[in-house]
């Protein structure tokens, strides 16, 4: 699978680049302590990994761990040392960068482990991801942090949300009343993240970076955009990881087990996330081969997004895609089918 990085930018190729190294790293550093803007603080160290060499890629992430561990330093001075919220903190950051950039840039030199297939590094990225948010939540909830305080903010306006709905009805409001706690909430949330919700989140928040980044890397730097969904074929192997997590599903329900519950619906999700980007390829595929005018590409990519926004109709609308990128297993949806490896899952 080709990687977005380009070899051949200029003489300096094996050098770094030190300005885009360190504005790259400031920016990361900025926005993850922006608050609303933090969902997109791997944007700048993704445009540095997508436009200049991988020397230059790796020197930002040692530059953006070394700016975000002194300035967590200065703001504990400022406010008070939390050494828990310090250690996390910084954890959390120098993973979710470090994934990222191996996405993005894997290194030449090292084990050949780390030069798998993109589609491989983003799936143990997103993984490693979600554990670490599992991880953080599992450490905030027993030791009360504010982490656990704004999960519970969350829970309470989702339950005001619901009561709210009720209207005038007397009775329904009284059964959500009942139904609808904060505390039923939170436990439904912690439901859904151990069985495919922290791995859908960090396959997102990677998957809307990536595309992010490279986008502004192709604006700024006038690098030839690669391809992308409609291009990306899943591993042939797959089908069978999707078969086997559907049946842990089902033996874990028989068994009562919920580690295997939790292992095989992570599996499931996982299978359905890859598929759902092979489906999407297919829909690119035949969209592209039409000649639309602009007007109706417009109007198509306004249809899928209020598909996507629509409760319930989502639901079957990204449920037939699943089905769509896995029945091209078994009928050649995409002819003629590429040679050599594919490509990443990114638009």
């Amino acid at each position: 699978m080709a990687d977005f990085v380009p070899e051949d930018l200029s003489a300096e190729q094996y050098g770094i680049s030190v300005l885009p190294c360190l504005t790259g790293a400031a920016v990361s550093v900025a926005l993850i302590r922006s608050g609303p803007l933090a969902f997109f603080f791997l944007i700048p160290l993704g445009v540095v990994a997508a436009s200049y060499n991988r020397r230059t890629a790796w020197a930002t992430v040692l530059a953006a761990v070394g700016i975000n561990v002194l300035i967590s330093l200065g703001l504990s001075v400022i406010v008070g040392f939390d050494f828990g919220a310090f250690v996390l903190g910084i954890f959390y950051f120098t993973l979710m960068i470090t994934a990222f950039v191996w996405i993005l840039s894997p290194p030449v030199f090292g084990p050949a482990f780390l030069r798998i297939r993109t589609v491989y590094r983003f799936v143990l990225a997103s993984a490693a991801g979600a554990l670490m948010f599992l991880g953080i939540a599992y450490v905030s909830e027993r030791n009360n942090s504010g982490f656990t305080a704004i999960l519970r903010s969350q829970a309470e306006m989702l339950s005001s949300f619901y009561i709210a709905s009720a209207g005038t009805d007397a009775v329904q409001q009284s059964f959500l009343e009942r139904q609808m706690t904060p505390d039923k909430i939170m436990a439904v949330m912690n439901f859904i993240a151990l069985r495919g919700g922290a791995l859908v989140s960090s396959m997102v928040m990677f998957y809307i970076n990536r595309r992010l980044a490279c986008s502004f890397a192709v604006l700024i730097r006038h690098i030839p955009p690669k391809p992308g969904l409609r291009d990306f074929h899943a591993p042939v192997q797959l089908i069978w990881v999707l078969s086997f997590s559907i049946l842990g599903v089902l033996l874990a329900q028989v068994l009562k087990s919920s580690i295997l519950g939790i292992a095989a619906w992570n599996m499931l999700v996982l299978c359905a996330m890859v598929y759902l980007a092979q489906g999407g390829g297919i829909i690119q595929y035949f969209l592209a081969r039409q000649n639309f005018s602009p007007f109706m590409r417009l109007m198509f990519n306004v249809l899928i997004i209020l598909l996507i926004l629509s409760p319930g109709i989502n639901a079957l609308a990204l449920g037939a895609v699943i089905l769509l990128g896995i029945a091209e297993n078994w009928v050649p949806l995409r002819t003629p089918k590429l040679n050599g490896p594919p490509s990443t899952p990114a638009a």
